[in-house]
């Protein structure tokens, strides 16, 4: 299944994004997004490997997760 989703962030969600990516292993469109402020996220399955992302770093608390609840949320809204 391919879909289009486009998230898009303000400078100062860009920075914190940024800031929690000290955080290994995060997905190639949260790297993009950091540092571009936008990314296009293709398919269902790499929307699901970036909402198990932001989950994983939720619980382990190694990142500023306030952060990172706009793109969560953009997902959510979506219906992932």
């Amino acid at each position: 299944m391919e879909l289009n989703i486009l998230i898009t962030l303000d400078l100062r969600e860009q920075a914190a994004v940024q800031a929690a990516l000290v955080t290994h292993g995060a997905p190639d469109a949260l790297v993009t997004l950091a540092l571009t402020g936008a990314c296009r996220i293709g398919s269902l399955d790499e929307a699901r490997q970036l909402r198990k992302w932001l989950a994983e770093a939720r619980a382990a608390g190694e990142s500023d997760f306030a952060s990172l609840h706009v793109i969560e949320k953009a997902l959510i809204d979506f219906g992932i």
